[in-house]
């Protein structure tokens, strides 16, 4: 535990990544993904009994369209790429 506290205390945010958010970094994006809907409907919803429906439903289509970028990019990158001719 003293370990951990004593990275904590010497991280430099913005520099260094964050202590422990090395394997499940990644999950991340559902927080921050959560926050922009919360943020945008907020603005945009008519009526607050949608609020929490519509935010999440927006949450789920912006982590699904980056799940469906990330398999894109994964086959392009791992399956065609090689194919081509190198010169």
């Amino acid at each position: 535990m003293t370990s951990l506290a004593t990275s904590m205390l010497a991280w430099t945010p913005f520099l260094q990544p964050a202590p422990g958010a090395d394997r499940w970094w990644w999950l991340l994006i559902i927080p921050l993904a959560l926050g922009m809907s919360v943020a945008y409907k907020a603005i945009r919803v008519a009526d607050l009994r949608e609020f929490p429906r519509a935010a999440l439903v927006m949450t789920a289509q912006i982590v699904g369209g980056l799940a469906a970028l990330a398999i894109f990019l994964f086959i392009l990158v791992v399956l065609v790429l090689p194919l081509l001719p190198a010169e």
